[in-house]
């Protein structure tokens, strides 16, 4: 075996070398090159088969010893597997499992494979934290679907041995292993359908044509409506003869009317079923580049997958405001029939025929738009199809706040126990965790919820079964009604900051107050119950509850959560949350030519706010695998104490894009030489506005295409305009650039980035200007002429005057040692940092990308903060720091790299 058909990795996953010469093709044999059969489904009888048929590649002692060596020291290569397959891509083998890749993988995508297919094989969770740009997404969804491939494998081989013995004329019928080794072959319109070769044909019962037929082991996708016909019979077929006139489009198959076999309809046992994966990312936006490099894999094809979405993206009925609160509102007084005798039947069209939306009418692969626009032409419902497709999908996207939220799985049916769980671009987990745990009531909510009560108590004749509970949800929500009341002079008294006023509760003091209006401990158990009942009667029998909106309901559960959280399990969550009351003065836009306050509207609400993201991942938990991905997790400890996991395996490879190819430096003056440090109260300062305008002008002015501007807040970027807008930067930036501002709804959002990138490619070019942590600086992608620089002005620091990072601050103190946590200030750094490694992100997005990434902070120089930048970031910004002065004359200038790329690219192309 020569060296250049090894890829070699180190055990320290940060370094690899890569045979660029190498090619790893997967070897193909035509359908009749080679036509054996197989003996039996010994797998010792199939290795001897493949060795004689191929025995000069096999049969090399010392080759054999080197794999073996390799396999032991945990270095993996590329293996050219016998001509047994006709799949397209790289086959390579890590950690015992063959895995198909579209493409040769880069080693950062090997190394990431490597430690994911080791958590899922050993039940073990992993963070895999891989520069942006190096194919993460790719790496892994093909890891975690080769493992479930070859356990699908397994468990027909595991089956199929079982049945052999018993029944030995099985041996003759060709897809045999699959359907046994499905669950649910009872629901299968025609088990024929699996059977319909002899053993004796060239391929295989391990063919990759009958993964179609049977995509999951776990679960299988009814073929049709209706379970008529299915008498699970199978019957065996003659092969054909040579010249026969039948042809294989007959509608009646030739059979053998005297040699008929039952099969035994067998459980699947929990133990031994294939896991579902459950890939979530931040946003359907994500989701949609996932399912298209989904599609490029040779998976999908036998993979069965859906896409769950909520309502509001997917529901396809006409939305009528003024009959209805809310699109949710709609569905469930729609989808529930008023006829017991027309069981599937509903007033909804859509949800009538959702079932026409299924894995056989609809493509391989598809993403959230592609399902709306196919239930469109069927009038079926997406929403409703999606849900039903999870029940027998091996992988089901979805954003992973569904995995986390438990109001949101619970309603989804998300069953994570023993499952496969991926959240991509995850660096946001520990914040999406407390704000999941967080719940807020207000009370304009209490009293709409008390008056649709009320009404529904009017019909206590006619329903007398539900009035129990009605009644006692009046008086719990009565009771809060005066709670809020009650406390109103604690924050009569309080500051107003940004038209907010707060009080905060020691959570013993919170806790009285509740028991002091009969809805605390001792009567927690009975308000339980009926919260309970009166949900779950909502969401199954809304007939009994006309006049009773979804947030009614909505607002009984986040009741019902909150004093879960502090009451269940002997209060041992009681110290992981801050309880606040804020009111709220909201401008009453109908009669603004009062200046009088008093006609302000006030809101009052009441916040629970959860220190303790472990509060809510721990649900997690029993999910055979969590794998947690991002470009920016540093610092790894911050994750395994946050969330209150353990994460015993960990990948941070090197990029893939080569030096001379990214600049990265920072700046620490202004152009007249004076120190620039972008902390709030130098932003304010007009000296600081202006300097920060030109040097976006020289940026712009040598950087061809698309540049992107990141600023701390919106509130900064209203303010460097208006002052560049009055001083006439912003004319020369317009002169230079077509400029564009990060827009605050998606709807203008998605407009301004259809223009901003019709105008990158354009000979002028674009100028965005976006924020830290907005749409723009997490989760798209800015390829090639689309972003050629990245300016960074400043570090986002979140504000220490919000009562949440406040309270996390001394929550964080409080707890170090304890809990293993990181201080205060450390935690404020993470959470100022991880946003702004996102947005030097969007730079480079490939191996043949190139950009240049500006630091505007004299912060950067040094160390304490320079060291918390990405990995890949502070390798390729090493000693690059400069004053405004070296910046446009030095050798290593922002303008010598652009000029050098541009020469570059010209030859290139």
């Amino acid at each position: 075996m020569s060296n250049r058909d090894i890829v070699e990795i180190s055990d320290d996953d940060d370094s690899f070398e890569v045979a660029t010469e190498n090619k790893i093709p997967v070897s193909e044999i035509s359908s009749d090159e080679e036509n054996y059969e197989l003996p039996d489904i010994n797998l010792t009888s199939r290795k001897n088969a493949i060795k004689k048929l191929f025995p000069t590649q096999l049969s090399n002692t010392s080759i054999k010893s080197e794999i073996k060596h390799t396999i032991h020291n945990e270095s993996y290569k590329p293996v050219k597997y016998p001509n047994i397959s006709k799949e397209p891509g790289v086959v390579i083998t890590i950690n015992n499992v063959k895995v198909n890749f579209p493409v040769n993988p880069y080693s950062s995508q090997v190394a990431l494979m490597n430690k994911e297919i080791k958590a899922i094989t050993n039940h073990q969770n992993c963070l895999l934290e891989s520069p942006t740009g190096s194919g993460k997404t790719l790496a892994l969804l093909c890891a975690a679907l080769a493992v479930q491939r070859k356990e699908k494998l397994q468990l027909s081989e595991k089956q199929a041995q079982n049945y052999y013995a018993d029944h030995p004329e099985l041996a003759k019928l060709h897809g045999v292993s699959e359907f046994i080794a499905s669950p649910k072959k009872n629901i299968l319109d025609n088990a024929e359908k699996f059977f319909t070769t002899s053993a004796s044909n060239s391929k295989t019962i391990y063919s990759s044509q009958n993964y179609e037929a049977s995509s999951s082991t776990k679960r299988q996708e009814p073929l049709n409506d209706s379970s008529e016909g299915d008498s699970g019979l199978v019957t065996v077929h003659k092969k054909p003869r040579l010249g026969s006139s039948r042809n294989d489009g007959s509608p009646h198959l030739p059979s053998t009317p005297e040699k008929k076999i039952q099969v035994m309809e067998p459980s699947t046992p929990e133990d031994v079923r294939v896991p579902t994966i459950y890939y979530g990312a931040r946003t359907h936006k994500q989701i949609e580049q996932v399912v298209k490099e989904f599609a490029r894999t040779v998976y999908s094809g036998e993979a069965a997958m859906t896409v769950l979405s909520s309502r509001e993206y997917s529901c396809i009925r006409e939305f009528d405001r003024h009959q209805w609160p809310s699109k949710n509102d709609m569905c469930r007084g729609c989808v529930k029939t008023f006829e017991s005798n027309k069981k599937d039947s509903s007033n909804c069209l859509y949800y009538n025929n959702r079932k026409l939306l299924n894995h056989r009418s609809l493509p391989a692969t598809f993403d959230l738009e592609d399902l709306v626009n196919a239930g469109k032409k069927k009038q079926a419902c997406p929403y409703y199809a999606a849900r039903e497709m999870a029940t027998a999908a091996n992988i089901i996207f979805c954003p992973y706040n569904y995995l986390i939220e438990p109001g949101i799985r619970s309603s989804m049916q998300i069953e994570v126990s023993d499952n496969i769980v991926i959240i991509d671009e995850g660096h946001n987990i520990e914040d999406v965790c407390r704000d999941a745990a967080t719940i807020t009531i207000t009370r304009a909510n209490v009293t709409a919820a008390i008056t649709e009560l009320q009404k529904v108590s009017q019909y206590r004749y006619e329903h007398q079964d539900s009035m129990g509970y009605i009644e006692h949800l009046l008086k719990v929500l009565s009771n809060w009604d005066q709670w809020f009341v009650n406390q109103m002079p604690l924050i009569n008294n309080r500051p107003v900051n940004n038209d907010k006023a707060e009080y905060t509760w020691v959570v013993e003091h919170f806790l009285n107050t509740l028991e002091n209006h009969t809805i605390g401990l001792s009567h927690y158990s009975e308000f339980r119950d009926h919260a309970e009942m009166f949900c779950r009667r909502l969401r199954e029998d809304p007939r009994t509850l006309m006049g009773v909106s979804q947030s009614t309901g909505t607002l009984v559960e986040n009741i019902n959560t909150l004093l879960g959280y502090l009451l269940r399990d002997g209060g041992r969550h009681i110290d992981d949350f801050v309880p606040t009351l804020e009111r709220t003065e909201i401008p009453d836009i109908s009669r603004r030519h009062f200046k009088n306050n008093h006609l302000d509207k006030e809101e009052l609400c009441l916040r629970l706010i959860c220190m303790n993201p472990a509060v809510v991942f721990e649900a997690l938990k029993p999910a055979r695998s969590i794998i947690i991905a991002s470009g920016t997790l540093a610092p790894l400890i911050s994750m395994h104490s946050e969330l209150g996991t353990k994460f015993p395996l960990e990948a941070n490879p090197r990029h893939i894009i080569s030096s001379d190819r990214v600049w990265i430096g920072s700046l620490s003056t202004c152009p007249d030489g004076s120190p620039l440090q972008c902390i709030y109260s130098e932003l304010q300062q007009v000296h600081i506005q202006d300097a920060l305008g030109k040097i976006v002008v020289h940026v712009c002015s040598i950087t061809p295409s698309g540049v992107l501007c990141f600023l701390p807040s919106y509130w900064v970027m209203k303010k460097l305009i208006t002052r560049w807008q009055d001083t006439g930067i912003w004319n020369m930036l317009e002169s230079m650039k077509n400029v564009f501002q990060e827009g605050r709804n998606v709807r203008d959002h998605n407009d301004i980035m259809e223009d901003y990138y019709e105008s990158a490619a354009s000979s002028r070019g674009a100028l965005l200007f976006a924020v830290y942590r907005g749409k723009v600086s997490e989760g798209m992608d800015f390829k090639d002429h689309q972003a050629r620089a990245v300016i960074a002005i400043g570090i986002p620091y979140p504000n220490t005057f919000e009562t949440a990072v406040k309270e996390k601050m001394k929550y964080n103190d409080k707890y170090q040692k304890e809990r293993n946590l990181l201080k205060g200030r450390e935690w404020l750094q993470v959470q100022a940092f991880r946003p702004l490694n996102q947005a030097v992100g969007r730079c480079v997005r490939h191996r043949m990308d190139w950009g240049a990434v500006l630091l505007v902070d004299g912060r950067f120089q040094k160390p304490q903060y320079s060291d918390q930048l990405s990995k890949w970031v502070r390798e390729y910004l090493h000693k690059n720091h400069h004053t405004f002065e070296s910046l446009l004359s030095s050798a290593n200038s922002l303008e010598s790299f652009m000029q050098h790329m541009k020469i570059q690219e010209t030859e290139d192309t």
